[in-house]
């Protein structure tokens, strides 16, 4: 309790984003589903307890999502169905808590408690200004700051480092949604600047999938991306590709906030011409 008083002082809006993923916990309660409900929770209440005290108010909150607050693992790969920002994942508070030695499935948990929790909170409090929740999938992409060491690279782009430093053929792994993080990026600050008088969730993704072999592909055909990274990448088996599986429709996203995809191969071909100079780091 407190912890966000003094940050939310003399700000118009706020951008809460997504904590760390963290899979090497021993209690999912107190390591998972707690730390996201209540920094959640503890941003709306201080930026409510701040406009009640001031004239100068808080108009907008946006908050950092995932898309597992809404995908429904139980119904499979779901061909021909379309996911929108009116879909939940129905997994439970007490299923996040069981999971001890489950991970992704606490993780999942603690991405939809701390949602609805936002969601509860508005509908409870209803305090005068607006939220907007950003539901993002996988996050892919360069970092502002480049990389200067292994612990500088994130969860997501931490998947595509251990494939292109492999060095050999690999298992085929699929990417059934990702997006840029300068996407996620835009999707926040337009969010946030283009304050409404309504409370909003967005759902955003980019309209392709992809898999490793596609990934690698990308890699190999590139004529940007540095020899020293194609060195390092497998080549793998060809053309495997996804099964038919699930779409989203971020099309309230495009045409609220106008946002835009940035194509995967610039991406991928981004995130190598940083990860070339990390590697030349790591050598010394």
């Amino acid at each position: 309790p407190g912890s966000f008083d003094e940050a939310v002082q003399g700000v118009d809006g706020i951008i809460h984003v997504a904590p760390p993923a963290n899979s090497n916990f021993t209690n999912p309660e107190k390591e998972m589903l707690l730390p996201a409900i209540n920094g959640t929770v503890g941003i709306l209440k201080a930026a409510h307890e701040y406009n009640k005290r001031n004239q100068t108010k808080i108009k907008r909150v946006v908050i950092t999502s995932s898309f597992v607050a809404i995908l429904d693992l139980s119904k499979g790969l779901r061909p021909g169905y379309s996911y929108t920002e009116k879909d939940w994942c129905p997994l439970t508070y007490e299923q996040g808590v069981a999971a001890i030695n489950d991970p992704f499935t606490a993780y999942r948990a603690s991405k939809v408690c701390a949602e609805r929790a936002a969601w509860k909170f508005i509908e409870k409090e209803k305090p005068s200004f607006t939220i907007a929740t950003i539901c993002v999938p996988l996050v892919l992409g360069p970092s502002v700051n480049g990389f200067k060491s292994l612990d500088d690279i994130h969860t997501s782009n931490a998947y595509i480092w251990s494939l292109i430093t492999s060095g050999k053929d690999t298992k085929v792994v699929h990417i059934p949604k990702e997006i840029d993080v300068r996407d996620v990026a835009y999707t926040h600050v337009t969010a946030l600047e283009r304050i409404t008088e309504t409370n909003e969730r967005y759902l955003i993704a980019a309209p392709t999938s992809w898999n490793n072999q596609e990934i690698v592909d990308i890699i190999h055909e590139s004529t940007v991306i540095p020899e020293s990274v194609k060195d390092t990448t497998p080549i793998s088996t060809k053309d495997q590709r996804l099964p038919d599986h699930y779409d989203i429709d971020s099309s309230k996203a495009q045409k609220e906030l106008g946002v835009t995809y940035i194509p995967f191969k610039k991406t991928i071909e981004d995130l190598m011409l940083q990860f070339a100079k990390l590697q030349e780091i790591l050598k010394h």
